[in-house]
């Protein structure tokens, strides 16, 4: 790690928003809506115009600067730290219709490393969707999406070995995978009774991938195609509270009938979950769940996992400049790790995050972020804890140009050893819009 990089990114961002502001006192703020958020408050004097296109809006943007990484391999001895050019492109077409919507979204995520070129990734995101309002209680909507990204060194799938006392990688680079896929929904609501139809797939697939050794080794026995349904009935007791019932059923199939190993990885699973949706008055609004996942594979070598689904999102506006946003969620995530004779079938993947926001300025938004996450292998003795911290900011100098930096903390705590690692990140970016 080289401290005097860290210090000079950490001034950097210091500097630049303490000489941008301006010398003035926070304008009053306007009203925070139901399920609105600091972050999401329109903000007229400042927020993106983009340009009108009959009934529709395009809002182009695009942000770019510098990161600092301290720790570039997620390793726990002999870290090597770089500095990354990230580039952030962005466009929206919003629809401005009195009924119905249509939108489209892409943007992509592009990091480009000044030592470590093996690490440059370029992700992208692509994605339509809609809604028809057959009548004022009855819609159906749908989207489509496309998507490239990346598996990096922190990755739980990235493939390893062991090595004397050390964890070695086996991929020279990220392993790069697409996915594709849609959903449709129908939503209907009768009186005080909402119920919601919602079914989606998706296909991944992964690039070949190349070794240390130099060699390329294939992935196509990642690629598969995941199918889900699910239907939620709600019913609103009391103004502003709504119970809810939600049940779905999923499965996964794999391209190949056997991976590489001789193992079927096709799986089925369910979930049932019940809960409270809240909106008391704006000051607290979202909602809670728990009940019980289910996920049962085809092989008999592959373990099945039966446990507790728990999951949910509380946003609390303490006042109309600060608000407070907690989410928890549990879910069981495909895997391809192995540990000698043992075979993970999945991982379990909970997640606990607590952020707060908060608006100093009209034009100044200050946040922090605390996260614990937990990775849980089935069928492998193996269970990793990272926790997260984050704080940053972003200051808007016009309706055209704004700034933001921040800086993040990461540390996995691994029952295996060698899998350790703590990373810090610094970052300092520039954006304009129209």
């Amino acid at each position: 790690m080289k401290p005097s990089s860290l210090s000079f990114l950490a001034l950097a961002l210091a500097s630049t928003v303490l000489t941008a502001l301006p010398a003035a006192t926070p304008v009053s703020a306007q009203e925070l809506q139901p399920g609105e958020t600091v972050l999401e408050r329109r903000r007229p004097e400042v927020e993106q115009l983009g340009i009108r296109a009959g009934s529709f809006r395009i809002l182009p943007r695009i942000e770019t600067g510098l990161t600092y990484e301290s720790n570039v391999f997620a390793t726990e001895n002999n870290t090597r730290d770089d500095f990354i050019w990230v580039t952030q492109p962005r466009v929206d077409v919003r629809s401005d219709f009195n009924n119905h919507a249509l939108n489209f979204s892409a943007s992509g995520n592009i990091g480009r490393f000044f030592d470590y070129s093996s690490e440059n990734y370029a992700d992208y995101r692509a994605q339509v969707d809609g809604r028809y309002d057959i009548t004022r209680d009855s819609s159906v909507s749908g989207l489509l999406f496309s998507r490239r990204d990346h598996e990096g060194r922190s990755d739980p799938n990235f493939d390893v070995s062991l090595g004397t006392g050390t964890v070695v990688p086996r991929y020279a680079e990220p392993v790069n995978y697409f996915t594709h896929g849609g959903e449709a929904s129908f939503n209907q609501r009768f009186n005080r009774l909402r119920v919601r139809l919602t079914g989606g797939a998706q296909y991944t697939s992964y690039q070949d991938a190349e070794l240390i050794t130099g060699r390329t080794e294939s992935q196509e026995d990642r690629d598969r195609w995941n199918y889900t349904g699910t239907a939620r009935v709600g019913y609103e007791f009391i103004q502003g509270y709504e119970a809810f019932v939600q049940g779905s059923y999923n499965w996964t199939r794999y391209r190949l009938s056997q991976d590489f190993g001789g193992v079927n990885r096709d799986s089925d699973g369910y979930e049932v979950v019940g809960g409270l949706s809240t909106d008391l008055t704006g000051l607290i609004n979202g909602e809670i769940y728990a009940g019980y996942l289910s996920r049962t594979y085809d092989d008999p070598t592959l373990k099945d996992f039966g446990g507790l689904a728990v999951g949910g999102r509380l946003n609390w506006s303490v006042t109309q400049l600060t608000s407070v946003t907690g989410s928890l969620s549990r879910q069981v995530r495909e895997s391809t790790y192995a540990r000698g004779s043992q075979i993970a079938s999945s991982y379990n993947r909970t997640v606990a995050a607590v952020g707060v926001d908060h608006e100093l300025l009209r034009t100044l938004l200050l946040n922090a972020r605390v996260q614990w996450r937990q990775d849980d292998f089935n069928g492998v003795d193996r269970t990793d804890d990272v926790y997260t911290l984050g704080a940053g900011a972003s200051y808007q100098l016009s309706r055209y140009v704004f700034v933001n930096g921040g800086y993040t903390y990461e540390k996995r705590n691994s029952n295996l050893s060698g899998f350790d690692y703590s990373d810090n990140l610094v970052y300092l970016r520039v954006g304009a819009q129209m």
